[in-house]
């Protein structure tokens, strides 16, 4: 089963994906406005058996709300999981590993990617 992992955001929305047990980043879409990135986020879940996205409080929490209604609309098999503290945990990893700042530009993805893992590690439970 391939999996999508999405971390939403109001301007940039990280993706990771997962075909067995293991996420990984796949990349950072950038977004001018809502309609924009439900049609960037719907050509690359197509591809997809299940999209993971991460779900946050207040106003961006509101907005996946929508984004999920949307893209249940077209037929996709979502889930909204609790993203509370992913882009930390995403920084904290990429310290760790020694990224540099530049590559540290993708924290986005990074967030996707422990998003999905935490979905994927739940469910094999």
């Amino acid at each position: 089963m391939r999996y999508l992992g999405i971390d939403f955001g109001l301007k940039k929305i990280g993706l990771a994906i997962s075909e067995g047990e293991l996420a990984a980043p796949l990349k950072v879409l950038e977004a001018s406005n809502f309609q924009d990135a439900f049609s960037k986020i719907k050509k690359e879940a197509a591809d997809f058996d299940k999209v993971i996205i991460g779900k946050p409080e207040g106003k961006v929490g509101k907005k996946v709300t929508k984004l999920v209604s949307l893209l249940k609309k077209e037929s996709m098999d979502i889930e909204e999981w609790d993203e509370t503290l992913s882009s930390q945990k995403a920084m904290a990893y990429m310290i760790q590993s020694g990224l540099g700042k530049n590559k540290r530009k993708i924290t986005d993805a990074y967030s996707a990617a422990i998003i999905l893992q935490e979905y994927l590690d739940e469910k094999k439970h």
